[in-house]
């Protein structure tokens, strides 16, 4: 049992952080992929914002990917297509990047209903809070990853070499899912798979009518929808609101980046325990929209005179006060699923997440040309209020009906 928890964790965990690596790379990225190519600087939030429509397409698409190959042949697709799209923002072909930008989102995107179905099969619905919480820490780790791994090469090699280093660990995940394999328990595969089945527009109603379906799944759902845009948001803008607006040199924005995403891993890590603890993940999830906007008006307190660990505590702030929600709410997901199909409902409910990753950068971005970053944070910070407020209401409601 215990050998096939491990396994289990393993093959989630380690596609996840290969993933994120690169997507969030490629954001760590986005000031210099976006020069070299001949765009401005505001074209960083349609990158973000096509990387979060790949994921949307691929979440939208999940009925028809992830029956016919399975969870683990679906992360080796994830590992591929994300890979080979990174590589291709080294042409610097404008409207090439924008491509690879969607196909990197959609390949992130299958980590999690994929990751969520392997977990669900393989481990006590006791410890979820803290496996998924600790599965999901791989996101801020692969972020930190991205974020060195700029650092050190922009500053003292090619850019383009960042993205070799970036898409390695994706090649180690792919070989250690092919070894795993035969030692987890996954469904099985129901009918062949079809990629013309992918771009069926019909899809596109199927997250609807799963959080019809669902009881509970919609309000857990729409509330993730203010925190993903804070957490959109601020890791699309961070390396170039610290260049642009602020004067940091990318090597240092993208160390300050690195310091966020750590601060993630670790809080995502202490949320799980405690939520297993205290066996409330709706209470855990509505301090922290609570806490969104006070992360957002620390970033805006930066300033490149300060002390270089005054710099790095405020980061650490940031990244625990904002990115550390996610695996409290796939593990609400998942338990609101019960005993239907957990990848059905994860992919129905991060589709509407991420379509809130997907526009929040655009609307960052446009507020922030048009007005300014402070405007673009306030009404970003809003959205995480509102959240937390759906969620406190549906307990509210749920104590006082019992």
């Amino acid at each position: 049992m215990f050998r096939s928890i491990i396994f289990a964790f393993l093959a989630v965990f380690l596609p996840q952080f290969s993933l994120a690596a690169i997507n969030h790379g490629v954001l760590v990225l986005a000031p210099v992929i976006t020069a070299t190519s001949g765009l401005p600087p505001e074209a960083v939030g349609l990158i973000g914002g096509l990387g979060g429509f790949g994921a949307v397409w691929f979440f939208a698409a999940n009925s028809a990917i992830l029956p016919s190959l399975g969870s683990l042949r679906a992360l080796i697709l994830g590992c591929v297509l994300a890979s080979l799209a990174a590589v291709t923002f080294a042409l610097e072909i404008g409207w090439l990047g924008f491509v690879a930008a969607v196909l990197v989102g959609f390949g992130y995107a299958i980590s999690a209903p994929a990751g969520s179905i392997i977990l669900a099969a393989n481990t006590p619905k006791r410890i979820w809070g803290t496996l998924f919480s600790v599965r999901m820490a791989g996101v801020p780790a692969g972020g930190a990853f991205a974020g060195l791994a700029a650092a050190v090469m922009v500053g003292q090699y090619d850019w383009r070499l960042s993205l070799a280093v970036l898409v390695f660990p994706s090649f180690l995940s792919i070989i250690f899912l092919r070894f795993v394999s035969a030692e987890i328990n996954v469904p099985e595969r129901k009918n062949p798979f079809s990629v013309a089945s992918v771009f069926n527009p019909k899809l596109f109603l199927t997250p609807f009518q799963v959080l019809a379906r669902v009881p509970n799944l919609a309000t857990i759902t729409f509330s993730s929808v203010g925190f993903a845009a804070v957490q959109g948001s601020l890791f699309t803008f961070f390396t170039t609101y610290l260049t642009d607006a602020l004067g940091f040199t990318l090597a240092l924005a993208g160390t300050l980046y690195a310091a966020v995403q750590l601060s993630s891993f670790l809080g995502r890590i202490i949320m799980g325990f405690v939520a297993d603890l205290f066996g409330s993940t709706k209470t855990l999830l509505a301090i922290l929209g609570i806490c969104s906007p006070f992360g957002l008006l620390i970033i805006t307190s930066l300033d490149i005179d300060e002390p270089l660990w005054v710099l790095f505590f405020k980061c650490s702030l940031i990244g625990s006060m904002i990115a550390s929600w996610n695996g409290l709410f796939l593990a609400e997901v998942t338990r609101v699923a019960g005993t239907g199909d957990v990848g059905e409902s994860t992919a129905a409910s991060t589709f509407f997440t991420f379509i809130s990753y997907m526009s929040a950068p655009l609307i960052f971005g446009f507020l922030s040309f048009y007005f300014s970053y402070n405007h673009a944070f306030a009404v970003i910070g809003c959205l995480a209020i509102v959240s937390s407020l759906i969620l406190l209401r549906s307990m509210f409601i749920n104590n006082a009906t019992k």
